[in-house]
């Protein structure tokens, strides 16, 4: 075949989809007539579109080097450039184009976009209102635009873009999203909560799906909300998001639900208890079977006061309400307190049902969820017996909850290999802790979105850092140093494209409950193992990204354990930190001395005792940690108020360390509200790193860092470089 004819062929194939024949037929082309300029361009071109995108810049960019003022060759070879995170080069190619055919509305669109990330916001602004006067039809040049203008703090101008963007393309779901992130910024939740739902009724994505439970995570409710209620129901039951992230807008909606009547008269009595037919009154149990409720309590922490004072069930009961009360009491471990006399009839029950197993008689199902309300069934004598038989779903899914998955985390935690010795006196005892109480108990992740690159990610978390490069490709090093029971680690294996990972903790039982979940999953790309941070040191492996998060204080040293990671981090690699404040953890501080002075251990019935006492109590500081969520889990209330080792610390001090170590803080991971108050508080701080206005805002706010600072710094690439890099 003639160069020729293997050329139109091969741009016919190409038009038709059929990419490998095309890339054959170029190829061939090539060998013939090494300079054909349209077979290198659209060679390349096809690179890029299957992903090589080196191969495609080193293609188009022969075909530049023979013809330099073609505005398509430098269109195409920007877009290899930026997929390849070689976003300056990107742009001057763009520029290129533009420079060429002042007509090309793509590209100014795209160069437009470059302009932006880089904050030159008013020449984004231009190259995006000339792609717009170009393309006045285009819902991209539009959206292009919106964003640009949003950055620019003209928020109403962005609106009219991004609605023009939503007018043009009813089903744009960026559009929906960036106008709903524009409301958010402006603290119009509601109305980013009403398009974020939309979006998702036109199509459900990852990205819709992560906004709606960003946005829901800290709104506040006033009366239930029926269309909201469908939403955050298919959230629960497809498993968007950790359930947990739900939890406190489920609870309101509850709240002023069908359960209203109920709550307000068990609030009104408490710390008494009402029976059956007072706190339900002439409604029943009807009252109590709100599907959210129910929903909520199968797969996460209720963390609420007021559960406290949920009915005993009946044999009346519906079996779903009375499986998912179980469900919900092993989550939360069987944290709330008992009197003698619901202790003893449980007891009772225990044994008329150990006894019917042991018998082979009939067993009434609502007796086995009753039971599993006030103790984990495997540990119920003739477990086994309950595997043998056949049960209503209800009962299935609390055996498999109960018997089936704490055996399977028993048998792997054998096979849990030990890295390290953990011989430090501090490190032992927090680690027979955690053998006694895996924390944190957690049920299901949600799928978060994927990235290509630690920058990729970092570059949307924190779109005003100075941050370079690693200089990493091809499979990202992980480290997950204290990986507690594995939901982090497997949330960091999820969200980027390719991962190798080690998670170490000192917990053999927390591990094996990460490796449970893991296998659950089917991830294949962590490995877990039993370590001492103070004895990493003498690990050969080093990491692109590290995580420590709510680990470095509860060491002997923090400091020193936090240098021992970063002697593991390689040169421009990237570090998660999660540290606990002393001024947000005043609360935690007065309990743990109200503990202290009232004789409590931390043994599960002390606990018991000193949650009913708190509740009662008048001491409003210590009362504090009501609204932590940790208060209401066995595992979490033991580590909130009752842990062998906590340090706390403040940002002058973190401050100093970042500095001694060369660290540049990328930022904090703080919610919408918070971000708002602090751009208002200090609007010259446009990347929200400066340290010392930070303390002044957390002064002035105390609340501000409640559960731990929680932030990212990048290593020096060099020894020496502290600064930032473009």
């Amino acid at each position: 075949m003639r160069p020729a004819d293997a050329f139109v062929a091969a741009v016919q194939h190409h038009q038709a989809g059929r990419l490998a024949e095309a890339d054959r037929l170029y190829g061939t082309v090539l060998a013939a007539e090494p300079h054909h300029l349209h077979a290198l361009h659209l060679r390349g071109v096809l690179a890029h579109a299957t992903g090589r995108n080196d191969e495609a810049v080193a293609l188009i960019g022969q075909a530049i080097a023979l013809k330099e003022d073609v505005p398509e060759l430098h269109y195409n070879i920007g877009l290899a450039l930026w997929a390849l995170d070689r976003r300056e080069e990107a742009a001057r190619h763009w520029s290129r184009a533009v420079a060429l055919n002042p007509n090309f509305a793509e590209a100014r669109l795209n160069l437009g976009n470059a302009l932006r990330e880089t904050r030159r916001f008013n020449e984004a602004i231009a190259q995006h209102s000339a792609a717009v006067q170009l393309q006045p039809q285009s819902p991209l040049a539009h959206n292009g635009l919106g964003l640009s203008l949003a950055k620019a703090a003209r928020s109403e101008d962005a609106i009219h873009h991004y609605r023009r963007a939503i007018a043009l393309q009813p089903g744009f779901i960026d559009a929906y999203l960036n106008l709903a992130m524009l409301h958010a910024e402006r603290g119009e939740t509601g109305e980013a909560l009403a398009l974020t739902m939309r979006s998702i009724e036109i199509r459900d994505t990852p990205e819709n799906r992560a906004v709606f439970a960003g946005l829901v995570s800290g709104i506040a409710l006033d009366r239930d909300e029926p269309a909201l209620r469908t939403f955050l129901m298919r959230a629960l039951e497809q498993n968007w998001t950790a359930p947990n992230a739900f939890a406190p807008v489920c609870i309101s909606l509850i709240r002023h639900g069908p359960l209203r009547a109920p709550i307000t008269r068990a609030a009104q009595a408490w710390p008494g208890r009402l029976s059956s037919e007072e706190l339900l009154g002439a409604a029943g149990l009807a009252a109590v079977n709100d599907r959210l409720l129910l929903a909520l309590m199968a797969r996460t922490v209720v963390g609420d006061t007021a559960e406290g004072a949920t009915p005993n069930v009946s044999q009346d009961a519906v079996l779903d309400i009375a499986s998912a009360l179980a469900r919900q009491c092993f989550i939360n471990e069987y944290v709330y307190a008992l009197s003698d006399d619901e202790e003893a009839r449980a007891r009772r029950l225990r044994d008329r049902l150990g006894a019917a197993l042991a018998s082979g008689d009939a067993i009434p199902p609502l007796w086995i969820a009753a039971v599993a309300s006030y103790m984990p069934l495997h540990m119920l004598p003739g477990a086994g017996m309950l595997q043998a038989r056949s049960w209503p779903a209800p009962i299935a899914a609390l055996r498999q909850q109960q018997i089936s998955e704490p055996r399977e985390q028993a048998a792997l935690r054998a096979g849990i290999r030990q890295l390290t010795p953990i011989d430090d006196e501090v490190s032992r005892a927090v680690q027979a802790q955690y053998e006694a109480s895996p924390y944190p108990r957690w049920m299901s992740t949600g799928a978060p979105k994927r990235y290509a690159s630690a920058e990729a990610f970092l570059r949307e978390r924190f779109p005003a850092a100075a941050f370079g490069s690693s200089g990493r490709t091809g499979a990202l090093d992980v480290l997950i140093a204290g990986c507690g029971t594995g939901q982090q680690a497997i949330l960091t294996a999820q969200q980027f494209a390719a991962v190798r990972m080690l998670a170490i903790d000192l917990s053999s039982a927390s591990l094996a409950y990460a490796a449970a979940k893991t296998r659950a999953l089917g991830l294949d790309a962590i490995e877990f193992a039993q370590a001492d941070i103070m004895r990493l040191g003498a690990l050969e492996r080093r990491f692109d990204l590290i995580e420590s998060a709510g680990v470095l204080h509860h060491l002997a040293d923090p400091y020193a354990g936090w240098r021992v990671l970063l002697s593991l981090l390689r040169p421009g690699g990237f570090m998660r930190i999660g540290l606990y404040s002393e001024i947000a953890r005043r609360g935690v501080v007065a309990a743990r001395a109200l503990a202290a002075e009232k004789g409590y251990g931390s043994t599960a019935a002390d606990i018991r005792r000193f949650r009913q006492e708190l509740m009662r109590s008048g001491d409003e500081v210590a009362r504090d940690i009501l609204r932590f969520a940790d208060f209401y889990s066995m595992s979490e209330c033991r580590d909130l108020v009752f842990h062998v080792k906590e340090h706390r610390m403040t940002l002058p001090e973190i401050k100093g360390f970042l500095s001694e170590e060369g660290l540049l803080l990328l930022g904090f991971e703080i919610d919408r509200r918070t971000a708002r108050s602090y751009a208002a508080r200090f609007p010259a701080d446009l990347a929200m790193t400066d340290l010392d206005c930070w303390h002044a805002f957390e002064q002035e706010k105390p609340q501000t860092f409640a559960e731990m600072y929680r932030f990212w710094v990048q290593k020096a690439a060099t020894p020496g470089d502290t600064g930032g890099r473009s």
